[in-house]
């Protein structure tokens, strides 16, 4: 029988930048979180004996001991060996083939369970955030990278390895521009912040007069373009700014139909890109979906933003956890109504 008591978790959130962990209990309130900038930059055995220590520093801060935190989850970006519980090599790490599982286990002396960072995202946008109560949606990450995380009858689609749910690699278009991860035309190579950046810096390359340089938060510095700077620019219609920002609002309808016309989720979640857009994004998006899925998919189907905001980073980790221990019939996800 799954238990409904309230209990300590411990949650691991890795980035290319930073490292987030938390100390929560089962039902998402926060006891204690630390962060670890540009962690994942810098040999993985010495920064594993230093996520040991700030899982105690937690627990101390909480006063809470060890022994008594259920679990602790690991949300990593893939690809990742699940059943190996093994980070292998991503383009954003120097750590590479790392059993950060295995490892974390003998140090920490409770069970630890490895998940895809996206499907992080979207099980603690279930357990606490804009899912709750829904049985069949979509969680999107967009930020410097895209990827996905899918519910569908009240399940987390995993795949064989753990690594489903790759949606930003889902290719649009095969002449389109080059992914970072090998391939061409991928829904991430058109639509993420990284890769909007560099399609910038490649639009002004040997054009020091062009508009988008004399942006004012730009000031002549290519390395300044951001995907906030196409953003601002088309606001204020600088024409090459608005032809860009169209073809990313028609590409973003293409990937998110794609979603729709293959899960038929209730729910959408849309990350950190749309959340800073806002309708300037979301209303030609909708208008472009029409060409991208049907009305029976679009109708049911909401478009919504993170629900968690910037607790996303530490309670990923929390809901991998929990979502272990759920798998293991030790913990039943609360039922909300939607």
């Amino acid at each position: 029988m799954a238990t409904q008591d309230i209990f300590p978790v411990a949650g691991i959130d890795i980035g290319g930048t930073k490292i987030a962990v938390c100390l929560a209990d089962s039902t998402g309130r926060i006891i204690d979180s630390k962060r670890i900038k540009g962690g994942t930059q810098q040999p993985y055995k010495t920064k594993l004996p230093e996520l040991e220590h700030m899982i105690h520093a937690c627990c101390k801060a909480g006063g809470i001991s060890l022994k008594d935190v259920r679990a602790c989850g690991v949300s990593a970006p893939g690809p990742l060996d699940i059943p190996g519980g093994t980070i292998l090599k991503t383009p954003n790490m120097v750590w590479a083939d790392v059993p950060i599982r295995d490892d974390l286990a003998r140090r920490l002396g409770i069970p630890v369970i490895l998940q895809n960072d996206a499907n992080g995202g979207a099980l603690a946008e279930w357990f606490f955030g804009a899912a709750r109560g829904c049985s069949n949606f979509v969680y999107l990450t967009m930020s410097t990278g895209i990827g996905g995380g899918i519910v569908t009858a009240d399940r987390l689609v995993d795949g064989c390895a753990g690594n489903a749910g790759e949606l930003g690699h889902i290719v649009l278009d095969l002449n389109g521009p080059e992914c970072g991860c090998g391939m061409r035309g991928c829904f991430e190579a058109f639509c993420s912040g990284r890769n909007v950046q560099k399609r910038l810096q490649d639009l002004v390359r040997g054009t020091p007069e062009h508009p988008l340089l004399r942006q004012p938060e730009v000031d002549g510095d290519p390395s300044k373009l951001r995907f906030e700077t196409l953003r601002e620019a088309a606001a204020r219609q600088v024409p090459e700014a608005c032809e860009l920002w169209d073809e990313i609002c028609l590409r973003m309808a293409q990937g998110i139909g794609i979603q729709m016309m293959t899960f038929n989720p209730e729910l959408i979640i849309l990350g950190t890109i749309f959340y800073y857009a806002g309708d300037m994004l979301m209303t030609p998006v909708k208008e472009c979906l029409k060409r991208f899925a049907w009305s029976q998919m679009r109708e049911p189907c909401r478009l919504e933003l993170p629900g968690l905001g910037e607790k996303i980073g530490e309670l990923a980790g929390i809901a991998v956890a929990l979502y272990g221990l759920h798998q293991r019939g030790a913990w039943q996800r609360p039922v909300h109504s939607s």
